[in-house]
């Protein structure tokens, strides 16, 4: 069995990559479903993505690499102690049983017209000009605010504290990127700011129970198991830093996504009920996460490739989600294809515990955004921000018929 030190390499950090990875992808994944990285190794083809999601001999690296940029103990390590997204075996289990009737198909449901209404509200102020068209700098005027409202509103956290729970996510959001060193005082901050403030109010909702989602996990038991304070305080981090930055990325890749397919947008605009498919297919084509990192417990082989024991492995869900062993035409962006599904999610005991409500918020806001902005399209030139392993833009200035 090839080593991986044989293995074609793959330069992770290479900007070229960031630019347009489906070239590099599409020629190593012919040639191999395993690469060698400056950090260990990437995995290429979407069966055996697949595959390893759910194999309990990979583990989370969140802990591994928080400690290899030194913050391991301190504020930040222990609010992974305690996370969902960062802990495996039976802590993963026992936290997932706990909490997973809070994060049901219909329990996102509940929550579709609130989505609706706060969409709604943030498009009524895009300025409209004598002209007869709108036009807004859609990130900071809309996907910088959305996912966190939505968020805040369902855990039950007052009106006036959403945007300063905004600030907080930014800043933890670097706990899950190579960058968490140079911004570590910030997050540091972020996390004991946080966790006074959820402190508090899981205190509140003890003695004043409500209908929220923080009501929802501080009394979830079983067989009289419940959540610590730690670890209800590492949900609500997690429901931040894996729940608000990927949105806000998301929704910002779909509206690129369609102001490049007009014909798209038009035909959402007209047959709404393809509104799941569209998020499907915009996830699959364009997902904010292009990857999940995990570490090997155990040498693992990979189609005849040995990853040795404690390798750092990047499950490539991009160059899975367009291999063409699986997707017919997968540069192809359609909304009314029937494709199989995509791993922008993951798989696996670590599948995105917030997936229903992320993509329910998806589709109340194209719902809402397809009917408000029609002829939409780019009015200069995005920014656009991968340095946090999530990417979209950071700028994205877009017109429409206003109504």
């Amino acid at each position: 069995m090839p080593d991986l030190a044989e293995a074609p390499f793959l330069d992770i950090f290479d900007p070229d990559l960031d630019a347009d990875p489906e070239p590099i992808y599409a020629a190593l994944r012919e040639e191999t479903a395993v690469a060698r990285t400056p950090l260990g190794a990437a995995v290429l083809r979407r069966d055996a993505i697949h595959r390893l999601l759910g194999d309990r001999r990979l583990i989370s690296s969140i802990p591994h690499l928080v400690r290899l940029q030194g913050a391991g103990d301190g504020p930040v390590g222990g609010l992974l102690e305690s996370s969902v997204i960062a802990v495996d075996g039976d802590d993963h289990t026992r936290l997932r049983r706990l909490v997973s009737r809070s994060f049901t198909p219909s329990a996102a449901n509940r929550h579709r017209p609130l989505m609706r209404s706060l969409v709604q509200a943030l498009v009524n102020g895009f300025a409209v000009d004598a002209g007869g068209r709108g036009r807004c700098e859609f990130v900071s005027e809309l996907a910088d605010h959305y996912p966190v409202r939505v968020i805040c509103s369902v855990l039950g956290v007052p009106d006036e504290d959403h945007e300063q729970f905004g600030t907080w996510a930014e800043s933890i959001t670097y706990m899950l990127s190579l960058e968490l060193s140079a911004h570590l005082d910030e997050v540091v901050h972020a996390v004991q700011a946080l966790g006074d403030y959820v402190t508090d109010l899981v205190e509140e909702r003890r003695r004043n129970p409500r209908d929220d989602l923080l009501t929802s996990l501080v009394q979830a038991s079983e067989d009289g198991d419940r959540l610590s304070n730690d670890e209800l305080l590492s949900m609500v981090g997690g429901l931040l830093f894996a729940g608000v930055d990927t949105t806000r990325n998301q929704l910002g890749l779909a509206m690129h996504t369609f102001c490049e397919h007009p014909d798209q947008w038009e035909l959402l605009r007209t047959r709404p009920e393809l509104t799941p498919a569209a998020v499907n297919e915009t996830m699959r084509l364009f997902g904010a996460v292009p990857g999940i990192p995990r570490v090997t417990l155990e040498d693992v082989e990979v189609e005849g490739w040995c990853i040795p024991a404690g390798t750092i492995v990047f499950l490539s869900l991009a160059s899975a989600n367009r291999d063409p062993r699986h997707f017919d035409d997968p540069m192809r962006f359609d909304i009314t294809a029937e494709r199989e599904p995509h791993l922008t999610f993951g798989g696996g005991p670590h599948y995105c515990l917030g997936a229903n409500l992320a993509k329910a918020e998806m589709e109340e806001a194209l719902l809402v955004l397809a009917t408000s902005m029609p002829d939409l399209r780019l009015h200069g030139e995005p920014a656009w921000r991968t340095s946090t392993g999530i990417g979209g833009p950071t700028h994205l200035p877009l017109s429409f018929a206003a109504g």
